[in-house]
């Protein structure tokens, strides 16, 4: 008598429907990014679809934020970059000459890797907002790409990819119980967010830009 192993088809069946539902979000993004200005809380409740769509919505511990974005069907490499960058993201023209895949995220290596999570994150923000629906990049010979600076941040579209990065790695609510929890074990604010930093894998300063959002 064979032995038929469900839960290998569960999990194959798990796996298309998640990737059923990014191409759906995907082709949902393309239609609107042609003329609409995204909203804060746009790309929050987009974040939270993101992770409802990976049943992370109630995760009680650091998003694999890593393994979000190559479902997105990216690669993610790490490589030594200029002191003032922290990421790259490159889409399309001759990439995949560069890479061998044709969606690349660069991440500096010599960064903690808490400052990568956060730059995985905040470049899979720009392929959503700023690459999808644009009609320039109908072309696969035209490259996207953009480059993430420590020290430039105050463009509209940093601004939606930081948002996005913080909402998505840092979930409003998550943030919220767990602030509390550690307020309540720890006197020093110094050591509450160090307990968040460890906690949701980001930088301290992220953390605290969190904390003043919500």
């Amino acid at each position: 008598m064979k032995i038929v192993n469900i839960n290998k088809y569960k999990w194959r069946s798990n796996k298309m429907k998640v990737k059923d539902e990014i191409i759906e979000l995907e082709n949902g993004l393309k239609q609107n990014n042609i003329d609409h200005i995204y909203s804060l809380q746009e790309v929050e409740k987009i974040s939270k679809d993101i992770l409802t769509i990976f049943g992370f919505s109630s995760k009680k511990t650091s998003i694999p934020i890593v393994k979000i974005v190559k479902e997105f069907d990216f690669n993610i490499y790490k490589e030594s970059l200029p002191d003032k960058l922290s990421g790259d993201i490159y889409i399309n023209g001759n990439t995949i000459d560069e890479y061998g895949h044709d969606k690349v995220i660069l991440v500096n290596k010599n960064e903690h890797l808490f400052h990568q999570r956060f730059v995985a994150a905040h470049e899979l923000a720009h392929y959503l907002f700023d690459f999808l629906g644009n009609p320039l990049y109908n072309d696969k010979n035209i490259k996207f790409s953009d480059t993430y600076y420590k020290d430039q941040h105050e463009t509209p579209e940093e601004k939606i990819a930081n948002w996005f990065a913080a909402s998505i790695m840092m979930p409003k609510d998550i943030f919220i119980e767990q602030y509390n929890f550690a307020k309540k074990e720890y006197s020093k604010t110094t050591f509450v967010m160090l307990y968040l930093s460890r906690y949701f894998e980001t930088p301290i300063d992220s953390i605290e830009k969190r904390f003043s959002e919500v």
